[in-house]
């Protein structure tokens, strides 16, 4: 049988190295798969050609911000180096000076808020096609301090964002805002 291109070591090393899948390669030479192995065994190359089903496209890992410096930092640095790392398609900033990279509370002062609040808004990231975003929502909860709302939506926001958006994969959260708006949000209940 005549090949319809040599096989040499260095075009089998190079496609094994660019990931082609050993079918791809009997395809390309239009030879067998057993023939492709033979080659890589004969040119010591076994070990670097992956083997089996391409992989499924995998959903992108949560977000990990690198916390550098300071914990309160303004919410234009925060968002930008968010940007400079996924290239948001849209943008919804929260509408505070600062934000806790570490609690993701955003306020206007480098504290905490004092108060009562009965409505969270939630920024966060979602992947979609192959695309990130950053997207805002608002969840009304009871008349409440601080602590209260805070420990509720930081133990609830996963379930509550996956329910509210369930053909959206969210990646993580980027920030909480806290208010007490005259005009009502839809209501969630969770438990």
């Amino acid at each position: 049988m005549e090949l319809s291109h040599k096989i040499t070591k260095s075009d089998l090393k190079d496609f094994l190295k660019q990931g082609k899948r050993r079918k791809a390669i009997a395809k390309y030479y239009k030879v067998s798969l057993r023939t492709i192995a033979n080659y890589i065994k004969k040119y010591g190359l076994v070990g670097t050609a992956r083997q089996g089903r391409p992989p499924k496209p995998r959903k992108p890992h949560k977000i990990y911000i690198k916390r550098k410096g300071k914990v309160w930092i303004p919410v234009e640095t925060y968002i930008a180096k968010l940007n400079e790392e996924y290239h948001f398609v849209n943008i919804q900033y929260p509408p505070y000076r600062y934000v806790n990279q570490r609690t993701f509370v955003c306020s206007n002062q480098t504290r905490n808020p004092r108060g009562r609040y009965s409505t969270v808004g939630i920024y966060f990231i979602v992947y979609v096609s192959s695309v990130y975003f950053l997207f805002a929502t608002k969840i009304r909860y009871k008349l409440v301090t601080f602590k209260e709302i805070y420990d509720w939506i930081s133990a609830n926001v996963q379930s509550i964002l996956e329910e509210s958006f369930p053909h959206y994969y969210i990646v993580g959260i980027v920030g909480y805002t806290f208010s007490r708006p005259k005009k009502k949000p839809k209501a969630i209940r969770y438990g």
